[in-house]
């Protein structure tokens, strides 16, 4: 039996931290070390002055979408650098702001689609 070669091993070990995640992790940790060197600081409430409600509930919005289908990393960078990040607001309180009010209290789908979906339907 031979030895792996160092390819061979490099593939393993990728396949491996791609499997179970830790590759993703690996490169949002690095991409957001990357960022913090060169803004040299985090963003604070002063740098966007005061968000408008809109912007708010958007923000909201991508959020809860992005976190159901499992863009953690970009869940994160996206309150972050939005400065959204201290300001989450429950889904509940985004629906009523937004009018939709047959969302099941329990619903896992994003707000996101059922606005999608009303337009859709609008159109029919």
């Amino acid at each position: 039996m031979s030895n792996p070669t160092e390819e061979q091993l490099f593939k393993a070990v990728k396949e491996s931290l791609e499997k179970d995640g830790r590759l993703g992790r690996f490169k949002a940790q690095l991409c957001s070390s990357v960022m913090s060197i060169l803004h040299t600081r985090q963003p604070t409430k002063e740098d966007f002055g005061e968000i408008p409600e809109e912007t708010k509930i958007i923000n909201e919005l991508l959020r809860e979408y992005l976190l159901w289908n499992g863009y953690v990393y970009s869940e994160n960078f996206l309150s972050v650098e939005s400065g959204a990040d201290k300001d989450k607001q429950p889904k509940e309180k985004v629906a009523a702001k937004l009018g939709i009010i047959d969302v099941p209290r329990k619903s896992e789908i994003p707000l996101l689609y059922y606005i999608v979906s009303a337009f859709q339907n609008h159109d029919e």
